[in-house]
């Protein structure tokens, strides 16, 4: 069964449901900004003051076992929401929790320009830069995935044989023998070594393919396949592993 797609904020322990299209959870968003204990109360006072709040929200049943409708908002509607929400909380710390989701929803990169002001350790330092260039090349891996006709399990197949030729085993299976849980990003839990790896590996990929004009889900996870194996082996011999 398909699961919500998740926007966590850790630094207000929130976790914040939404769908394909963007829209997110009210009772989330009104949990994140102060109401945790009962966001449902707040947000049926809020409907009873407000009325017209209703008109920019939509029910919606996210996939899941026990699941009911909630309403759901894009983050024009949110903006609309925000001011009318009560004080339970105080003020400032509101309005700064909110600024905070806002800012996660519309994936603000300032953020992480934010938390390496805020660290001075060479290695996480370096690490965020590693992420960072390795998203680039793994959206550039998708985009040409999709060019030579990639379709629906096709990329998690292309991913997969990534991992299984850099490290013997899928995403799940690494997870798995790492202790990590099924909710966890794989890729954020890995060391600096670990993404440089699979940043080149895509990379080689991505030309491979587009060199062999490959097509297909099967013909792309073959290639993808065998450019992570040599670029494991090429490490290994390096290193003399």
């Amino acid at each position: 069964m398909t699961k919500p797609i998740l926007t966590i904020v850790p630094e207000l322990g929130a976790k914040i449901r939404r769908t394909e299209d963007g829209r997110c959870s009210v009772y989330d968003l009104i949990r994140a900004v102060g109401q945790k204990k009962n966001p449902y109360t707040a947000w049926d006072r809020l409907t009873a003051t407000y009325p017209e709040v209703l008109a920019i929200c939509e029910d919606w049943k996210f996939k899941g076992a026990r699941q009911r409708k909630t309403p759901v908002v894009n983050l024009q509607g949110w903006l609309q929401i925000l001011p009318l929400l009560p004080g339970a909380m105080g003020k400032k710390y509101r309005e700064e929790a909110a600024q905070l989701v806002t800012r996660y929803i519309q994936g603000d990169v300032t953020l992480a320009a934010e938390v390496a002001d805020r660290n001075d350790n060479p290695e996480d330092l370096k690490w965020l830069e590693k992420r960072v260039k390795s998203k680039n090349t793994r959206n550039n891996f998708t985009a040409t995935l999709a060019q030579h006709g990639v379709v629906d399990r096709g990329y998690a197949d292309c991913t997969n044989n990534v991992y299984v030729g850099l490290y013997g085993g899928t995403a799940k299976q690494l997870k798995q023998q790492r202790g990590l849980t099924k909710k966890d990003n794989l890729r954020d839990k890995m060391t600096t070594s670990e993404i440089s790896q699979i940043d080149f590996a895509e990379d080689l990929a991505s030309r491979r393919l587009k060199k062999l004009d490959a097509h297909g889900n099967q013909q792309c996870a073959e290639e993808t396949l065998s450019v992570a194996k040599k670029v494991a082996e090429l490490t290994a011999e390096l290193l003399g592993e």
